[in-house]
């Protein structure tokens, strides 16, 4: 068969040819869209939230002279936000204090140091808590709520995902906040 013999017909790319065409260029497009998502998420987690350090703090004290100095647990309890509550009964709240406190609970608590947690609607407060014999450190994780306000999501000694967490970020209060004697 020479090419005289071949009709216009002939000639035309067989009718599946677009379809298997796109079919090879799919894959490329949903990298693309893949590429787009992504990009977006990184956007939006380098977003700066604006903490109040200063309510945050003053919201870590009321806490700390609730559950530490006063020793009154079912009054910081109700202190924790939503989610603190939801991860932790009241009884296993009261018996963590406890355990955290194995030679006597603290008189004074100062918040010194506050470190906003990047891209995060919460922040850390660094307290510093001292009797006649002991000194203690305890960093609180303070959730912004959604009218401005804090509440407390957790509190640990630091030393909890100390060796995970890059630093670098404290800065100390301008008037340390503490509690009442």
């Amino acid at each position: 068969m020479g090419i005289d013999s071949m009709t216009t017909t002939d000639m035309r790319p067989p009718a599946n040819a677009a379809k298997r065409s796109a079919h090879r260029l799919r894959p490329l497009w949903s990298a693309y869209g893949l590429i787009v998502v992504l990009a977006a998420l990184a956007g939006g987690c380098n977003e700066t939230i604006k903490h109040d350090e200063n309510l945050a703090g003053r919201h870590a004290i009321e806490f700390a002279q609730a559950v530490l100095v006063n020793k009154n647990f079912a009054k910081g309890y109700e202190l924790l936000a939503d989610g603190g509550k939801r991860h932790i009964p009241a009884e296993k709240f009261i018996e963590s204090m406890k355990r955290l406190h194995p030679r006597g609970f603290p008189t004074r608590v100062t918040a010194k140091e506050y470190e906003p947690m990047p891209g995060e609607n919460a922040m850390w407060i660094y307290l510093v808590g001292q009797n006649s014999e002991d000194q203690f450190q305890y960093r609180v994780t303070m959730e912004a709520t959604g009218n401005g306000d804090y509440k407390v999501l957790n509190i640990d000694n630091g030393q909890v995902g100390k060796f995970f967490h890059a630093g670098g970020g404290k800065q100390s209060f301008a008037n340390p906040i503490s509690t009442q004697p």
